[in-house]
């Protein structure tokens, strides 16, 4: 398996953890709840989300 990051440096210089998640492609709830986790997290920040 791959040696995946465990944290990352924003560019504000802050060190978040990372979470990574493995599916299966037909696994859609976990897909679903990914994406509303993911939106969630960009609306809060303030980010735009792009069309």
């Amino acid at each position: 398996m791959a040696n995946l990051k465990e944290e990352y440096t924003d560019t504000r210089n802050r060190t978040h953890p990372v979470e990574h998640v493995i599916m299966q492609p037909e696994d859609k709830e976990t897909r679903e709840r990914i994406v509303e986790e993911l939106l969630q997290a960009l609306a809060r920040t303030g980010k735009k989300i792009p069309a």
